[in-house]
């Protein structure tokens, strides 16, 4: 699939897990589309990313199309095992539209100050990276929020009742998470459920973001303080006795770091 199809990333957000903007609207669909850059195009895919793909994106936030745009960049697993170079997410002020079409496409790269036409556009995305996949995603709690420069954790959860999920992750790990945010511990946390696709052979619907502000403190998260803050916020029970909670309404099946290489926030 070539990376004209990241023109329907583009139309649908232009481009898992959380702000991630600060200013998220209270609806927390975005569009989450993961890329994997050809080879030997990593250099152009980075002046396409910094350029005039940023151009675009910011002009869909000031339009107020999308509320907010983030580039992640997958720093764990590297190489041929990671299933994307790139996220690109795109958050939406409220139901997800519809794909744009070809002029209104034209428009937004017309205001973006874009000189190529949509036909050019589409070849300079497919010339440097392809879409691997594309889905919607919907937040279901978020605290705090990212900046670039930060390093964001993605969680993909196991989970037979998603619901029941979603509430032992309110009730467990999202107090916890507000004391690290307010104690500067980390930046933000959510927790997600993917909206489309879904089904059986569809990946895990469940999934929760850490957000931390540097390299170092993602480690330091839990080192040996952890027992402590996790007691001043939970005195009625141990890391341990929540973890093995936790398990029974969800499990993480895999981990992947990013980190945030660029983000655009609404003004409004």
């Amino acid at each position: 699939m070539g990376i004209r199809h990241m023109a329907f990333a583009a139309a649908l957000a232009a481009a898992l897990s959380a702000t991630l903007v600060a200013q998220q609207a209270p609806t927390g669909y975005h569009s989450i589309s993961c890329v994997r850059v050809k080879p030997g195009q990593t250099a152009a895919f980075h002046t396409l990313l910094n350029g005039d793909y940023h151009k675009v994106e910011q002009a869909r936030v000031d339009s107020g199309a999308v509320s907010g745009f983030i580039a992640l960049r997958t720093v764990i697993p590297a190489g041929t095992d990671a299933g994307c170079d790139y996220v690109l997410v795109a958050f939406y002020p409220g139901f997800p539209p519809a794909p744009l079409g070809d002029d209104e496409m034209t428009a937004v790269l017309q205001k973006a100050g874009v000189t190529s036409t949509l036909p050019e556009w589409r070849d300079r995305l497919s010339a440097v990276a392809d879409l691997v996949s594309n889905n919607y995603t919907q937040y279901q709690v978020l605290v705090g929020g990212s900046k670039k420069g930060d390093y964001l954790v993605f969680n993909s959860m196991k989970a037979a009742d998603v619901n029941e999920c979603v509430a032992a992750q309110k009730r467990l790990w999202q107090p916890f998470a507000e004391q690290g945010v307010k104690d500067g511990a980390q930046d933000g946390w959510a927790v997600n459920i993917q909206v489309m696709p879904r089904g059986d052979k569809d990946p895990s619907l469940v999934s929760s973001v850490d957000i931390f502000p540097t390299w170092n403190s993602m480690f330091t998260y839990f080192g040996p303080d952890f027992t402590a803050r996790w007691k001043k916020v939970h005195p009625e029970m141990t890391p341990d006795e929540a973890f093995s909670e936790m398990d029974k309404a969800c499990t993480i099946e895999h981990t992947v770091l990013y980190k945030v290489e660029d983000q655009i926030n609404s003004s409004k």
